[in-house]
C-alpha cells in the first residue's frame, strides 16, 4: 500500500517537474514538426510531379508546333517554286497561280500563328520549370525540416535514455538504502537481546555475590567458638 502510494506520488512529481514538462514540451513539438514536414513534402511532391508532366506536356506542344512549322515553311518554299513556274507559265493558267497564292498567304498567316503559339508556350515551359524549381527548393526545405526533425528525435530519445538511467540508478540506490537500513535494524535489535542478556547475567552474578558475601559473614572466624 505504501508502494502505491510512493508511485503515485513519484508519478505526479515527475510529470510536474521541469524534466517532464520539458519532455512533454519536446515530445508534443515533434509531432507537430512530423505533421507539417509529412503534409508539406506529400503537397509538394504532387505539385512537382504535376508541374513536371505539364512540362512534358508543354514540350511535346513544343515540338509538334515547331515540327508543323517546319511542314508549313516546306509547303511554303514549294508553294513559292510553284508560284515561281506559275508566273512563267501565266499564259497557261493564271487561276492556279491566283490559288497558289492565296494558298501562300494562308500558310504564312498559319505560319505567324504557329510562330505566336510556339513563343507562348516557350513562355510558359519557361515559367513552368521555374516553378518546378520553385517546388524543387520547396521539397528540399522540408527534406531539411525532416532531417532535422528526426534529429531532435534522437536527441530527445537519448535525454529520455538517460532520464530513465538516472531513474534506475535512483531506485537502486534507494533500494540499497532500505536494504542497509533493515540490516541496521536487525544488527540494533540483536545487540540489545545481547545486552538484556548481559544484564540478566550480571544481576544474577550480583545475586549470587550478595549471597557468597552473606555467607561468608555467618561463618565463626577460626579459633572462635560457633555462635550457638
Amino acid at each position: 500500500m505504501g508502494s502505491d502510494s510512493d508511485s503515485g506520488s513519484k508519478h505526479v512529481s515527475d510529470a510536474q517537474s521541469p524534466m517532464g514538462a520539458i519532455k512533454w514540451g519536446i515530445i508534443a513539438l515533434l509531432a507537430v514538426l512530423a505533421i507539417y514536414a509529412f503534409q508539406g513534402k506529400t503537397s509538394a511532391e504532387g505539385q512537382l510531379t504535376s508541374l513536371k508532366s505539364e512540362a512534358e506536356s508543354l514540350r511535346k506542344q513544343v515540338d509538334d508546333a515547331a515540327e508543323a512549322r517546319k511542314s508549313s515553311q516546306d509547303e511554303i518554299d514549294r508553294l513559292k517554286a510553284a508560284q515561281t513556274d506559275a508566273l512563267r507559265q501565266v499564259e497557261e493558267g493564271k487561276a492556279d497561280v491566283s490559288t497558289a497564292m492565296a494558298k501562300v498567304s494562308e500558310l504564312d498567316t498559319k505560319s505567324q500563328t504557329l510562330s505566336k503559339e510556339v513563343a507562348d508556350l516557350k513562355s510558359k515551359l519557361a515559367a513552368t520549370e521555374d516553378q518546378a524549381a520553385k517546388m524543387k527548393s520547396s521539397l528540399d526545405a522540408a527534406n531539411k525540416a525532416k532531417a532535422e526533425l528526426e534529429k531532435a528525435k534522437a536527441d530527445a530519445e537519448n535525454a529520455r535514455g538517460v532520464l530513465e538511467k538516472a531513474k534506475a540508478d535512483a531506485e537502486s540506490a534507494r533500494a540499497s538504502a532500505e536494504k542497509g537500513r533493515a540490516d541496521s535494524e536487525a544488527t540494533v535489535n540483536t545487540l540489545h537481546k545481547q545486552v538484556d542478556n548481559l544484564t540478566a547475567e550480571l544481576a544474577t552474578a550480583r545475586k549470587d555475590l550478595e549471597a557468597a558475601k552473606a555467607s561468608a559473614q555467618s561463618q565463626p572466624a577460626p579459633g572462635q567458638p560457633a555462635t550457638p
